[in-house]
């Protein structure tokens, strides 16, 4: 488990009229991360330790103690509502940048912690949960952030959004979109050196 975990901390979103809510957790997203089971991230120090070793006394990391996790919220319907239920579609709208971008007052933000550790000290492992809400929309970022000294770097967010339609009866329409991307500290400096 990582060395920081804020179980009791979580963000939801509750669309009133069907029930239908998204759950931001730590143990959901711990779930994702078991059930992920990437091979181990192997910090520099690692080879001096295993050269110092005999072979009997190594340890073997036979899971990801990165904590990276695959996660994307959690979706639940509140009892004694209809089931209509949630399915996300594939669909080429995309989140409205502009909208995000605008000078519209901030009626309420917040940032959730749900996990953190720090890698004994290798690094940093940190799964953070942000929501915005103006009076056009509301926006949420659920991020992963990993790096691992000398390593690499992983960022995995989701992005949600929903735009708050003219008509009050319509359903509601709720983007994510989700990206993952991963590079070595060596292919990062490769193009900070090109850059200079």
């Amino acid at each position: 488990m990582p060395e920081m975990v804020f179980g009791e901390s979580s963000l939801s979103l509750l669309h009133i009229s069907s029930g239908i809510k998204l759950h931001f957790n730590a143990l959901d997203a711990l779930r994702g991360w078991k059930q992920e089971s990437l091979p181990p991230v192997e910090v520099p120090a690692a080879a001096k330790w295993k050269f110092r070793s005999k072979p009997s006394e190594q340890v073997i990391l036979d899971y990801d103690y990165t904590f990276t996790t695959p996660y994307c919220g959690s979706e639940m319907i509140e009892p004694n509502y209809e089931k209509k239920g949630l399915h996300w579609q594939d669909t080429d709208e995309r989140i409205d940048l502009a909208a995000l971008s605008s000078r519209e007052p901030i009626l309420f933000y917040d940032e959730v912690v749900l996990y953190e550790d720090e890698l004994a000290d290798n690094g940093v492992s940190l799964l953070t949960v942000k929501v915005r809400v103006m009076p056009s929309c509301w926006f949420l970022l659920l991020r992963y952030w990993l790096r691992v000294d000398g390593v690499l770097m992983r960022l995995r967010d989701t992005r949600v959004y929903c735009a708050f339609g003219s008509n009050g009866n319509a359903e509601p329409v709720v983007l994510r979109e989700s990206c993952w991307r991963e590079a070595t500290i060596q292919s990062l400096s490769a193009i900070y050196q090109r850059r200079k």
